[in-house]
């Protein structure tokens, strides 16, 4: 996995965030289950479509940004530990631990 930074405006303000790239069907499947690691991730599809993201054995809350292909936030939310689900038609999707 490489690191990207990742740099997009939400509600007004500036946001950037480097962030390890899950860009395989293995990486993008374990995110962040089982890891104590408080570095970023993006996952990055070939193409925009549904994703859904679980919280099954994720350790600590993330906010979840899902991106549109031109990296514009098409849905934000903080989803907590072991209990939250959400998705969002995105390429990509950033989990910024919280």
């Amino acid at each position: 996995m490489t690191d990207q930074t990742i740099s997009f405006e939400y509600e007004g303000r500036k946001i950037a965030v480097s962030a390890k790239v899950c860009n395989n069907f293995l990486t993008r499947g374990v995110g962040k289950m089982f890891s104590l690691s408080r570095k970023p991730l993006l996952f990055v599809f070939d193409r925009e479509q549904e994703v859904w993201i679980h919280m099954h054995f994720v350790f600590m809350p993330l906010l979840v940004v899902w991106l549109d292909k031109d990296m514009k936030p098409v849905k934000m939310k903080t989803m907590k530990p072991f209990i939250s689900i959400g998705h969002g038609r995105a390429k990509y999707v950033l989990e910024i631990p919280q």
